[in-house]
Formats: structure tokens, sequence, C-alpha cells
């Protein structure tokens, strides 16, 4: 045990050495989200009162490549020789909180690049949306509704639209009812305070999404939450969302509250020679979906499904204001 403590931190000290110290300065600025580096040695960073901003720092591409394969190393990952990309988590160190970590080399880039995303020490929650002016009084006490009854929630959004910033303060609130709760996710940013809950993380290739929701099954959930929902998975979780495991929640790329139905047939299509409209419609209840406005991000519409109507060949919804 001790040994490996040395490694990962040895590995550590690689990464904050092959980062350097500007760098290392804005993986501990809390208004800083997101770090980028371009194939052309260029670094862009997400902040949270300017946006998007390019910095003045570059990184030379041999220190990029360093970088990617000692966050490997660090992860317990390897970065196949076939196909050169890394999807990883950087574990928390003395200096700098979890991060999710996505890095490419050459040829699938043309110099090595990666995105750094950090995950916020902060918890908000719902009551914190509605004082910030990211959701209304009206809309928090819609997600507390559909948690008190059982409601499946989808947190819909694009790319840091803070869906997942979402998810844990729903989170909050599951963790606060005496249920257990199993949690599945590909890099682990979901936190869960309540005693009884278990979580699952994939392990490539042979253990993904679809597979560790098969075991949740088996682990008698009261409720059933899913980092993000992105490929064949969303077929076995819509199923059990719909027999008898109700009250879970999860995250869907998407560009609008009624889309996200939509991307969820697009997925479950990925298995299934049939349409799954009345699935979806009989799986999720309630859509709340988040927009990024340069330095604010915002719940957008809320929308209530009330089921997939033939008739129509559509879904009955009920937007809230």
């Amino acid at each position: 045990m001790a040994n490996t403590q040395l490694v990962n931190d040895r590995y550590v000290q690689m990464f904050e050495s092959n980062m350097g110290p500007q760098l290392m300065a804005y993986m501990q600025d809390e208004k800083i989200t997101e770090i980028m580096l371009n194939p052309d040695g260029h670094v862009w960073i997400d902040t949270q009162d300017q946006g998007l901003v390019e910095s003045p720092i570059t990184m030379s591409a041999s220190t990029a490549k360093q970088l990617i394969y000692n966050v490997g190393s660090l992860a317990g990952r390897v970065v196949p020789a076939d196909f050169p990309e890394l999807e990883a988590e950087i574990p928390a160190s003395r200096l700098f909180s979890s991060c999710r970590f996505q890095g490419e080399l050459p040829p699938i880039v043309k110099a090595p690049s990666f995105n750094i995303r950090k995950f916020g020490k902060k918890l908000f929650t719902l009551d914190d949306y509605v004082a910030q002016g990211t959701m209304t009084e009206v809309q928090r006490q819609t997600i507390m509704t559909a948690i008190r009854e059982h409601k499946n929630i989808i947190a819909a959004g694009g790319t840091a639209s803070g869906k997942t910033t979402l998810l844990n303060a729903i989170l909050a609130e599951i963790s606060q009812m005496n249920e257990r709760i199993v949690i599945i996710e590909d890099t682990s940013e979901l936190r869960c305070s309540a005693p009884n809950h278990v979580k699952l993380q994939t392990a490539p290739p042979k253990m993904d999404m679809d597979m560790l929701l098969r075991i949740t099954l088996r682990k008698s959930p009261n409720r059933i939450v899913v980092g993000e929902v992105r490929s064949k998975e969303a077929m076995t979780l819509l199923e059990a969302w719909s027999t008898g495991h109700r009250g879970g929640c999860c995250t869907v790329h998407s560009e609008s509250a009624y889309d996200t139905l939509s991307r969820l047939e697009e997925l479950t299509s990925r298995v299934s020679m049939t349409p799954q409209k009345e699935t979806v419609g009989r799986a999720v209840d309630v859509v709340v979906y988040l927009r990024k406005k340069v330095t604010k991000r915002v719940v957008e519409d809320i929308i209530l499904v009330k089921g997939y109507n033939k008739q129509t060949g559509d879904y009955d919804t009920e937007k809230i204001g």
C-alpha cells in the first residue's frame, strides 16, 4: 500500500511538472472550470466570469505527450497504440480537486491535444440555484415534487451547461431519504451522502455502462442514477425506470428539453429495430434543460412528460415556467 502511494505521488509530481506553474495556478483557480490545449500548442480556459478565453500560455508537443501518458499512468489507464486517445479521471491531490481528462495523440490529431474539466469543490443545492438566478422558485418546487413522488428526472443540456452540477444538487435531495441508491458513472463526478449507496464505475473495454446497469438491477436499488446516458445503455435504463425502479435521474446531451426525448429514441435505436417512443414516454417524467450563456448557466425549460400519444404520434408534455 505504501509503495502504491509513493508511485502515485511520483506521477502527481510529474503531472505538476509537465503542467508548469502557470497551468497549475489555473488548476487551483476555482473560477476556471476547464483547461484546453489545442494541437497548435495554445492553451484556452473556460472561466465563470469571462467565458472562453485564450490564455498567454503555450505547451510544446513533447511536454503535452508526456503529460497524456503520465495521466494514463496516474489513472491506471493505457493509451492504446492503435487509437491513441485517453479518457480518464485525474484524482485529487494536495493542490487541486479531481478532474476529468480527455487527451489525444497523433495520428488522430496533428499534435497532442487535451481537455481538463475541473470538478467544482462546492456542492450547490437547489436553494443555491434559486438564490443565484439559475432557476426560479417554481422550477425548484417542480423538481422537489418530482423527487418526493419518485419521478424519473433527466438533467439535459449542451456541453458544459452544468448538467452534472444539477444532478449533484438533485442527488443531494434524494440522499436525505432513507433509500438505497446505486450510481453508475464513467468518471467519478457525482457525490452522494446517503448512508445506503453504491457507486459503480466503468472499466473499458468490457465493463461498460450497459453492463453496469444490468449488475445494478441485481443490487436491489430504490433509485438508479446514471452520470451520463450516451449509448446503448439508454434502453436498459429506460426499461428499468419503467418497470419498478422509478425515482432515478441521469444526464443527457441534447439541444432542447423536447429534443431530449428524440435523443433517447436515437440512443435506443442502436439496440432496437422498432421505435421506442412508448418506452421513452413511459419511463421519462421530467426533463430539466440547462443552457450556458457565456458566464452564466440557467434552467431554460422544464417539461413534464405524460406519456406517448399514439393518436397524435407525439409526446404529451407540459411546460413549466
